[in-house]
C-alpha cells in the first residue's frame, strides 16, 4: 500500500505535456523511497499466502455486491484513501472524455480481477539486476493518468534456467525471420555456442507458382515509391499510390488487403484520395473497408468485407485498408478470395524517438558486438522490428496448400538485398525486383489469368 500510494502521489506532479522517463531499477527504487524494503520477503509472503488468488476469488464471488458508502466517511487515509483517489481519477477521466470519444474510453477500460497479481509481477521485475532492466514512467497529461512499464533488457537471464535444466530446447514459430538477432540475444548471451544451435526452416506448403511476389520501385507516372518520413506526404507520391492500387483492383478478383505503416498515415492517404477523386474511382471497382480502431468493431468489418467478396463476381470484390501491427496484421486468415493480393505500403519502422526503443538500442550497442559488416546491434534491432512486422502482415494471404496470391511491396527500399534477405525464405527466393511499372502489371495480369483459368469462378 505504501508503494501504491507513492505512485498515486506522483500522478499529481504533471507537466503541461505528456512525458516519459526511463530509470534503472536502482534509480526507481530510490526515487520511490522503496530501496530499504526487502522485495524478496514481500514476494515470498505473496507466494506462500497466495493472497492474489484469494483476492481474485473474493472479487468473483462478490462481483455483483455493492457496499453502501457511509454518509460521513472518515478521513481518507490508508487503503480507503487510496481507493477513493483511484475512483476519483476514473470519474474525472470519464467526465472529460465522454463528450469527445466515449467509445474509445470504454474500449481502453481494463478489468483486472486481481490487480495484486500484476503488482506481484512488477515487484518480481524490480528484483532484477540493475543492468538487466529499465523502468519507464509515462505521464499522460491529456488522459490525466500515468503508466509504469518494466523493460527486460536481457531476456537471456530468465531463459538460462530453461537451457540449463533441459537436455534440448525446441523454439518454434511461424514468423521468426530475421533470426540472427534472436539467437544472439537469447542463446549466445545465455552461454550456448553456435555449434549447439541447429536451425531448420521448412518453407511453405504451396508450390512456387502459387505465389507472385513483387518489389515495385515506381508507379505508372515514374514517381519513385519513397515512403520515408520526409517524403511520404508528397501529393505526387500519394496520387501514384492511388493509381497503382486502382489498376491492381482492375486486374485482381476477390479481396485486396492493403497495409499502411500507421493509423495516422492510413487516414492521411484516405483523406487525400477522397479529395483527389481517386477514392471514387476505387469504389467503382471494389467496395472499400477500413480497419477500425476499436476491437469490438473488427468482427463486424470483417463480416461485411467477407460478404462483399462472396456476393461479387469475377473481377469485383472488396479492398480492406489495414495497419501493420494492428488488429488485422496477425491472427486473421485472409485465405482464398479474402486475400488474393496483399499490398505493403512503405516500411513500418517504429518511432525512433520512443524512450523505450532508444534505451533498448543503447543497451544493445553497449553489450553486443557489431556484425560482420560493421553495423551496430541497436540499428540491426531497429531494422528487424520493421521487418518482423512486415513478415507478420504479408503472411496473412497464403493459408493452405491450394491457396494462391500476389504480394506487392511498394517501396524502393524493398529492392535492396539487405532488406530482401530479411524476408521469409519462401517469399524472398522468388521475389522479383521491378524497376519499371509496366512489367509489374503484366506479371500480375498473367499470374491471375493463369490462376483464374485453372480455378474458374
Amino acid at each position: 500500500m505504501r508503494f501504491l500510494e507513492g505512485r498515486t502521489d506522483n500522478k499529481k506532479q504533471r507537466s503541461e505535456k505528456s512525458e516519459s522517463k526511463v530509470l534503472t531499477v536502482n534509480q526507481f527504487l530510490s526515487d520511490s523511497g522503496f530501496d530499504n524494503i526487502n522485495l524478496f520477503k514481500i514476494l515470498q509472503y505473496c507466494r506462500k499466502s497466495q493472497i492474489s488468488k484469494k483476492l481474485n476469488g473474493f472479487v468473483e464471488k462478490y462481483a455483483n455486491c455493492e457496499v453502501k458508502i457511509a454518509d460521513k466517511p472518515k478521513e481518507n487515509v490508508g487503503i480507503s484513501g487510496f481507493l477513493k483517489e483511484i475512483a476519483q481519477t476514473k470519474e474525472n477521466l470519464v467526465e472529460e472524455t465522454q463528450t469527445t470519444d466515449n467509445t474509445r474510453q470504454s474500449e481502453k477500460a481494463v478489468v483486472m480481477r486481481s490487480p495484486l497479481a500484476h503488482i506481484e509481477g512488477f515487484f518480481a521485475s524490480l528484483t532484477s539486476a540493475d543492468k538487466d532492466g529499465r523502468i519507464v514512467l509515462t505521464r499522460h497529461t491529456l488522459l490525466k493518468e500515468s503508466t509504469l512499464k518494466f523493460l527486460q533488457m536481457n531476456p537471456a537471464v530468465h531463459f538460462k534456467d530453461v537451457l540449463s535444466q533441459a537436455r534440448s530446447v525446441v523454439v518454434a514459430g511461424g514468423t521468426m525471420q530475421p533470426v540472427q538477432e534472436f539467437k544472439q540475444q537469447l542463446f549466445y548471451a545465455a552461454g550456448i555456442g553456435p555449434e549447439n544451435i541447429h536451425e531448420y526452416s521448412c518453407g511453405h506448403v504451396i508450390p512456387s507458382d502459387h505465389l507472385l511476389a513483387l518489389a515495385m520501385k515506381s508507379g505508372p507516372l515514374g514517381v519513385d515509391f519513397d515512403f520515408t518520413f520526409s517524403s511520404r506526404e508528397n501529393s505526387a507520391l500519394l496520387n501514384e499510390l492511388g493509381l497503382v492500387i486502382s489498376n491492381v483492383c482492375n486486374i485482381i478478383p476477390g479481396g485486396v488487403v492493403c497495409f499502411f505503416p500507421s493509423y495516422k498515415y492510413q487516414h492521411l492517404v484516405y483523406q487525400h484520395w477522397n479529395k483527389s477523386g481517386i477514392l471514387a474511382k476505387l469504389e467503382k471497382k471494389k467496395k472499400i473497408f477500413q480497419e477500425p480502431k476499436l476491437s469490438s468493431q473488427v468482427e463486424q468489418v470483417l463480416g461485411e468485407y467477407s460478404k462483399s467478396i462472396q456476393k461479387g463476381v469475377k473481377g469485383t470484390g472488396a479492398i480492406l485498408l489495414c495497419v501493420v501491427g494492428g488488429k488485422m496484421s496477425e491472427g486473421i486468415n485472409f485465405s482464398d478470395d479474402l486475400g488474393r493480393c496483399v499490398i505493403m505500403v512503405g516500411m513500418p519502422y517504429p518511432n525512433i524517438m520512443s524512450p523505450e526503443l532508444q534505451e533498448k538500442m543503447q543497451y544493445l550497442n553497449s553489450n553486443f558486438p557489431k556484425d560482420k559488416d560493421g553495423h551496430l546491434p541497436g540499428q540491426i534491432h531497429y531494422e528487424n522490428l520493421c521487418m518482423k512486422a512486415v513478415n507478420q502482415s504479408i503472411g496473412r494471404a497464403i493459408r493452405h496448400s491450394q491457396d494462391y496470391a500476389t504480394i506487392l511491396l511498394l517501396d524502393k527500399r524493398y529492392c535492396r538485398e539487405s532488406v530482401r534477405s530479411k524476408l521469409p525464405t519462401w517469399i524472398a527466393k522468388d521475389l522479383q525486383r521491378m524497376d519499371k511499372y509496366g512489367p509489374s502489371m503484366a506479371a500480375i495480369s498473367k499470374f491471375f489469368q493463369r490462376k483464374c483459368s485453372n480455378n474458374p469462378v
